[in-house]
C-alpha cells in the first residue's frame, strides 16, 4: 500500500470526524440536546451509527469534539521542551487545555460549543471524565513538569496530583465563565484566565 493511500485515508478520516462534529453541534443548537441523538447526528452526517462509534463512545464526545490524546514519554518531553521557560503551573494548564482541546479549529465552532457548555454545563463533565481516565499519565506528565522546578524538586506523586487537580478545576471555572460571558473563546484566552486563577488563590492562601 502507498504512503499516498495511507494519506487519503487519513484525510478521509479527518473530514468524516470534523462532518460528524459539526453535524452533533449543529443538531444541539437546533433540536436541543435530548434530541440530538446519535442516529440523528449520523442521519446529518450521512454515514452509519457504526461509523459513529469509530469515533466517538457517545454524542456528547461528538457535541465536545473530544479525542483521545496519547500522553507518552515522548510526548511529555516535546511538551516541555516546547516551553522550557513556561512557570509550572502555565505549563500544566497548557497541557490540560492541550489534552482537552478538539479537532476542529474553527473559531465559529468554538464559540458554538462554548454555548452549548453555558446552556448544558454537564457536557464538561464528559472532558474531565476523559481527564480522570488519563490521570496516571497525566500525573507522571505533571511530575516531569515540577521536576523541572526547584521549587517542587522533590515532589512526590501526591503533589503531582494535587497540582493536576487545582490546574484542573482552573481550567473548568474559566471554561464556565468564557462560556456565561460569551467571550471569544481562543485557547490562549482560556490558559490565562487559568492561570490567573491560580495565581490568585495561591495569592490568598500565603
Amino acid at each position: 500500500m502507498t504512503s499516498e493511500t495511507l494519506g487519503l485515508r487519513d484525510r478521509k478520516r479527518i473530514e468524516t470526524r470534523q462532518r460528524l462534529e459539526r453535524c452533533a453541534v449543529t443538531l444541539v443548537m437546533r433540536d436541543g440536546l435530548e434530541n440530538a441523538t446519535v442516529d440523528a447526528i449520523s442521519d446529518l452526517a450521512d454515514v452509519s451509527p457504526r461509523t459513529f462509534f469509530n469515533y466517538f463512545d457517545s454524542k456528547e464526545d461528538a457535541i465536545l469534539g473530544l479525542r483521545d490524546v496519547e500522553i507518552t514519554d515522548e510526548a511529555i518531553a516535546g511538551h516541555i521542551a516546547a516551553h522550557p521557560d513556561v512557570d509550572p503551573v502555565e505549563s500544566i494548564v497548557r497541557l490540560i487545555v492541550t489534552m482537552l482541546g478538539t479537532s476542529i479549529a474553527e473559531r465559529e465552532v468554538r464559540a458554538t460549543r462554548l454555548e452549548l457548555v453555558a446552556r448544558h454545563p454537564q457536557l464538561m463533565g464528559r472532558q474531565f471524565a476523559q481527564m480522570t481516565r488519563m490521570a496516571e499519565r497525566l500525573t507522571n506528565a505533571v511530575g516531569a513538569i515540577l521536576a523541572r522546578d526547584a521549587r517542587f524538586a522533590d515532589a512526590d506523586a501526591p503533589t503531582a496530583e494535587l497540582m493536576l487537580a487545582i490546574c484542573g478545576a482552573a481550567v473548568r471555572v474559566a471554561v464556565m465563565e468564557l462560556a456565561a460571558t460569551h467571550s471569544d473563546p481562543d485557547p490562549e484566552l482560556l490558559q490565562q484566565r487559568a492561570v490567573e486563577l491560580v495565581r490568585e488563590v495561591v495569592q490568598k492562601l500565603q
